[in-house]
């Protein structure tokens, strides 16, 4: 028989799991079976993914229209929307894939984090009525510096006006 993971390779091993609380019984070869001792996550997450069962009705992205046997099939989602969509089919994969549901890692550091949204409409509306001051005050270079800051920060999530 043929690897239930690549599909390509005969299998020489069997690897049975429970999934959503039944058994799957998954035929393997001796390339896929290493790659996953390896801690290879994309052969593992086909191995998973295929021992699955489908849903009842089919489920399909909102935003892209990716369905889930496109997931199952592909071994990735379509867009962040489909995390949404297909949030009762992936739990169980990623406690699986990661070991818990939720993401526990580090932060991004304090420079590369996002200021929150507030903040960045109140820096922008000081900005503007100083830029404005100095257009009235006739200061035109520095009315041009602080109109290029607002620019920057209106790409970086503000809104404009």
């Amino acid at each position: 028989m043929k690897c239930d993971v690549c599909g390509r390779r005969e299998a020489t091993a069997m690897i049975t799991m429970i999934v959503n609380g039944k058994n799957a019984t998954r035929r393997v070869c001796a390339q896929c079976v290493r790659r996953m001792q390896r801690g290879d996550a994309y052969a593992a997450q086909m191995a998973l993914l295929s021992a699955m069962d489908p849903p009842e009705q089919e489920a399909y992205c909102p935003a892209c229209s990716t369905s889930w046997a496109d997931v199952r099939r592909r071994g990735r989602v379509g867009c962040p929307v489909c995390y949404q969509a297909f949030d009762e089919l992936l739990q169980p994969l990623m406690v699986r894939l990661n070991g818990m549901a939720q993401h526990s890692g580090e932060a991004p550091a304090a420079e590369t984090a996002a200021a929150p949204e507030n903040e960045i409409k109140a820096q922008i509306t000081r900005l503007r009525e100083e830029m404005f001051s100095a257009v009235n005050a006739e200061e035109y270079e520095r009315a041009a510096q602080l109109r290029d800051q607002i620019r920057l920060l209106e790409g970086e999530g503000g809104e404009a006006q």
